[in-house]
């Protein structure tokens, strides 16, 4: 038994307690142990929800043969990646780097300190002919190139630390000067990627992309597209297509409420079954501002929905929200969602239940279950389908539950934050924002210090030390920016409370994260005890917007609201590190982009007496813009109604509040 897990609270580490493997944990003992002994380093990371790791873990890790090899020839780590995220992306891209497939389990081989030299993701236990490599011939062979070869691994695993180090900063120079045609270039490329018929801007496997759409949102409102009839009518079909197959596809939990992880299939039908607190966070306010954009009923149902499931199974935000419920139920991946022929005719009827059954997609695993989702019309009518599903969604009681890691954390906690904001505004509904501000007061005195400093996670029965990470720092300072822009609607005079806030710990972010040589910032703290083997930058979006890019919305929303020219600066010199990256690979950078719009258009402050207050958030729900605005920034008396745009310290003034509605949709 490993006896370093016992003492965890990650359920994923202790999903691995009682395994004959002996796990370590990411620890200074660890290393040591395999300097002394002279072994090479093996890293397995995973987590709670991810049913290929749990495949893994129960084929392979639980087997005494492949243990007894694995204890033998290796020291042998297991990390929960929500933990340290900072490792999975060092270990992540070092795979990307070996032409190996990157995903979860990610396992990776490295020299006794630490530096990788060779990994892939799941590995079967005995050879399917599938291609993969049976995980014993993986392990025997690893260890005899370490023994009679251990030099080529150290210049392999040097050569690696050498990429992942040029990479921080292989994407731009100090020459670079952001341009804003490079807006148009990057819109029609990501225009340009898009499934016409199906939505997404990939293959299969599909993600739901909520940072293309917030970009294409950002950019509809530009002067460009709108005086563009092609490109803004391409722009439209694609966020139309994208979420309405997304919200009526099987990867939305249409019974239970919120959005799977992604589609395994080009047509949305089949999910991969794990939840995710961020990529709902997201989809929330990704689905708020198109609601806003072009008021969508279906979007307003989605939001709902989406929220309450969260609050019915994730948590609430007075002690904060799970980070994911797993794919697998007793050990079969979507065993809570999917319905049998039997178990649907039981509850619907014989005839509706059949009927039903036939109708819904095939699945990947035969027709034994089926997923319930809204199909076409023409073959059931809407109305009656919705029926169906109310029904099951009383008898889903019944069916086994899923795993929850009810894990903690901050990062995305705070896009919660920001989601319920983007509700409140699209669905003028100030009960959202009472959460929101309710989610971040928790947040504040659970998460932060004296000092600003921040905690990356923790769990509710356990107040684990742990460091924040770039992700933690930026999307909680967005989330204070976020809530001080409708704030005073719900407490007066306390936007100027979580602005001054936001900039106490954007400082402390500076402090820590920042590249004091090259522009960008590091993802993990400088004053980690036991560092990754290296230190990366993170330019391109993955499940969540890259951090560097969130910085480039808060450089931008601070110099809007405070005027200060150090933020300023820090904008102008991020945005230079865009002008490469948006030419490149736009698509991987949607988020930084987005912010970049935003400020080329103009964040737009409304201030207004303090009797406006109440009306004000029915008046900018209502019109068809998805632009950021901010409502009485600074604690001043306000006697007229006045708004102004980007940088323009002239206001304009104006007698009536509906007013301002048609200015900002002209």
């Amino acid at each position: 038994m490993p006896l370093s897990l016992l003492n965890q609270q990650s359920p994923y580490l202790l999903q691995h307690v009682s395994q004959p493997v002996e796990w370590m944990t990411w620890s200074t003992e660890a290393f040591l142990k395999a300097k002394t002994e002279d072994k090479p380093v093996f890293v397995s990371i995973g987590y709670a929800a991810c049913h290929w790791c749990q495949e893994m873990s129960r084929n392979c890790f639980n087997d005494p043969y492949i243990a007894s090899l694995m204890n033998r020839h290796f020291i042998n780590i297991i990390v929960d990646r929500e933990e340290r995220p900072d490792i999975d992306n060092v270990y992540m891209e070092a795979v990307r780097m070996f032409n190996q497939s990157a995903g979860w389990p990610l396992n990776v081989f490295c020299l006794p300190d630490g530096k990788p030299f060779w990994g892939g993701t799941y590995f079967p236990k005995e050879d399917m002919g599938n291609g993969l490599a049976p995980w014993p011939q993986i392990l025997i062979r690893v260890a005899e190139h370490y023994r009679k070869a251990k030099y080529e691994l150290k210049e392999n695993a040097d050569n690696v630390i050498a990429n992942l180090l040029h990479a921080n900063n292989a994407d731009f120079s100090t020459e670079d000067i952001w341009q804003n045609h490079f807006l148009k270039i990057a819109v029609q490329k990501i225009c340009e990627l898009h499934d016409d018929k199906n939505g997404g801007f990939t293959p299969a496997p599909k993600f739901p992309s909520p940072m293309k759409i917030d970009f294409l949102l950002s950019m509809s409102e530009s002067s460009y597209v709108r005086s563009n009839l092609e490109i803004s009518h391409k722009i439209e079909q694609c966020i139309s297509t994208t979420l309405q197959n997304v919200s009526k596809g099987g990867i939305h939990d249409h019974i239970g409420g919120g959005f799977f992880r992604y589609s395994t299939d080009e047509k949305w039908s089949m999910p991969h079954f794990e939840k995710m607190l961020s990529d709902n966070a997201l989809l929330i306010s990704t689905f708020s501002r198109s609601y806003r954009n072009n008021n969508n009923e279906h979007y307003r149902e989605v939001i709902k929905s989406t929220i309450a499931w969260l609050n019915q199974e994730m948590g609430c935000p007075s002690t904060g929200y799970a980070s994911s419920l797993s794919a697998e139920s007793n050990g079969i991946e979507g065993a809570y969602y999917e319905w049998s022929l039997k178990e649907l005719e039981s509850t619907l009827g014989k005839e509706n239940g059949n009927k039903l059954f036939d109708s819904l997609p095939p699945t990947n695993q035969g027709n034994i279950n089926k997923l319930p989702q809204i199909i076409d019309t023409k073959i059931i009518p809407l109305k009656l389908q919705l029926q169906w599903l109310s029904i099951l969604k009383k008898e889903k009681k019944n069916k086994p539950l899923p795993l929850k890691d009810e894990k903690r954390l901050i990062a995305h906690n705070s896009l919660l934050v920001s989601g319920f904001v983007d509700a409140a505004v699209a669905l003028n509904d100030i009960s959202f924002l009472i959460d929101a501000i309710k989610l971040e007061k928790w947040i504040s005195s659970t998460f932060l210090n004296k000092n600003f400093d921040i905690k990356s996670y923790v769990y509710p029965t356990d107040s684990t030390i742990s460091y924040g990470n770039l992700d933690d720092y930026c999307f909680y300072i967005q989330s204070l920016l976020d809530i001080s822009a409708f704030a005073n609607l719900v407490e007066h005079n306390t936007a100027a409370f979580y602005i001054n806030k936001a900039e106490e710990v954007l400082n402390n972010t500076i402090l820590k994260f920042q590249d004091q040589q090259m522009n960008g910032f590091f993802f993990s703290d400088n004053s980690l005890e036991l560092q990754p083997p290296c230190r990366r930058k993170i330019w391109y979006d993955n499940a969540t917007p890259s951090a560097n890019s969130s910085l480039l919305r808060i450089f931008s929303t601070l110099y809007h609201l405070t005027g200060k020219d150090n933020w300023q600066t820090h904008y102008n010199q991020a945005s230079n590190a865009y002008s490469q990256l948006a030419r490149k690979a736009p698509e991987g950078v949607s988020h930084g982009l987005t912010a970049i719009c935003e400020e080329a258009i103009g964040l737009v402050t409304l201030k207004i007496p303090e009797d406006y207050l109440t009306e004000a958030l029915e008046v900018i729900s209502t019109t068809t813009t998805s632009r950021k605005i901010f409502i009485n920034p600074e604690n001043e008396p306000i006697d007229k109604i006045q708004f102004y745009a980007g940088h323009k310290k002239e206001a304009i003034q104006i007698d009536d509040l509906n007013l301002f509605s048609g200015y900002l949709e002209n």
